[in-house]
């Protein structure tokens, strides 16, 4: 009759082991020669596919929609059951895995069973996986490179305590630091590094500062993309007390907070500062770690075609077009804006 019907949350699935390994079988896709990413996780020729070995994260930063997902629970298959799948996958002819694990690193015990397994069953394929800087698990490390992981992704997020703590990260620079330097220290082939940024509060300065930080990290790539609100998550929430979101008119779309945000960097000032930094970045890795530098550059050409990493590194500076028209709240509507917001303006 026109109401909303609230239904009660399904209950989450705790036994993850129940489900049976997917059936890759009729993938029309067997190998991928390039990947034009701003994360070229995958640097392989290999036979490739993803794998799932645990589903949430317990951590609640305001950005993240997981712990809205998963009840702020974490949830993992057993290192048994995960080593029979990647025995599967080793037998039809995959060298090149990577997990989707929103936080691999979080059971210091589960993944040295998983480690082991590999190397005792001989397992040949390369994997990468993604977590938390902080996590108890970062001193498997060196198992992890043994056990054939040659890829680490790390949520660094931001280079000042100031933006790490108003996006409720709950890690230091100290640790960031440690983390990467300790990843790289026991062989891990490539290290990345997710930054946003448009943080409410967060200046050019602070912008600036993440780059500077970025480039004193031994990360090998790295990637800066804007923060974004998402139903379920603390920031949005925020902005619904804010008055900035409506819950229920709004329940359907995502927002950069550039465009919503009049605490945050406008779209224009994010465009600029970020041409900015990575120049400055990529020059200070140029100048400081070139035979690094030039070594990762001949590893994308040995997997990417020429076009694509040009692109790769052409795109931090290109204008960018708009792929899709900017969302605006329904009270942003109501007062007549039909654009992203261009600059701070203050708040009512």
């Amino acid at each position: 009759n026109g109401g909303v019907v609230h239904n009660a949350s399904r209950p989450l699935i705790r036994d993850l082991n129940q489900f049976p390994y997917p059936d890759r079988t009729s993938l029309p896709i067997d190998y991928i020669e390039s990947l034009p990413l701003d994360v070229p996780a995958v640097l392989s020729l290999d036979k490739f596919c993803t794998m799932q070995t645990s589903r949430g994260c317990p951590y609640s930063c305001i950005y993240c929609d997981i712990p809205s997902l998963s009840q702020g629970k974490w949830r993992h298959r057993s290192a048994a059951h995960v080593l029979g799948e990647m025995q599967q996958l080793s037998d039809m002819g995959y060298g090149s895995i990577y997990l989707t694990d929103d936080h691999f690193l979080l059971n210091r015990k589960r993944i040295s069973e998983v480690c082991h397994g590999i190397i005792e069953r001989r397992l040949k394929f390369n994997w990468g996986c993604e977590g938390r800087v902080d996590a108890v698990a970062v001193d498997q490390l060196g198992l992890m490179k043994q056990a054939n992981c040659n890829f680490l992704a790390f949520g660094v997020e931001a280079g000042t305590q100031k933006v790490l703590d108003r996006l409720g990260k709950r890690q230091t620079l100290k640790q960031i630091e440690h983390a990467v330097s300790e990843a790289k220290r026991q062989g891990i082939e490539r290290v990345h590094g997710f930054f946003v940024i448009s943080s409410p509060g967060e200046t050019k300065k602070d912008v600036m500062a993440s780059f500077r930080f970025a480039a004193r990290l031994k990360l090998d790539t790295f990637g800066f993309n804007r923060l974004c609100a998402y139903r379920g998550t603390p920031l949005w929430r925020e902005y619904v007390k804010r008055g900035i979101i409506d819950d229920q008119r709004d329940w359907d779309k995502w927002f950069k907070c550039s465009d919503i945000d009049p605490t945050a960097l406008s779209s224009s000032a994010v465009n600029q500062v970020r041409m900015r930094g990575y120049a400055w970045l990529f020059a200070s890795r140029l100048f400081l770690r070139p035979i690094r530098t030039f070594r990762l550059l001949r590893t994308f050409s040995r997997y990417m075609k020429k076009s694509d990493i040009f692109k790769l590194l052409y795109s931090p500076f290109r204008r960018r077009s708009l792929s899709r028209k900017p969302d605006l709240s329904a009270m942003m509507l109501e007062e007549g804006i039909k654009e992203p917001r261009l600059g701070p303006v203050p708040i009512p």
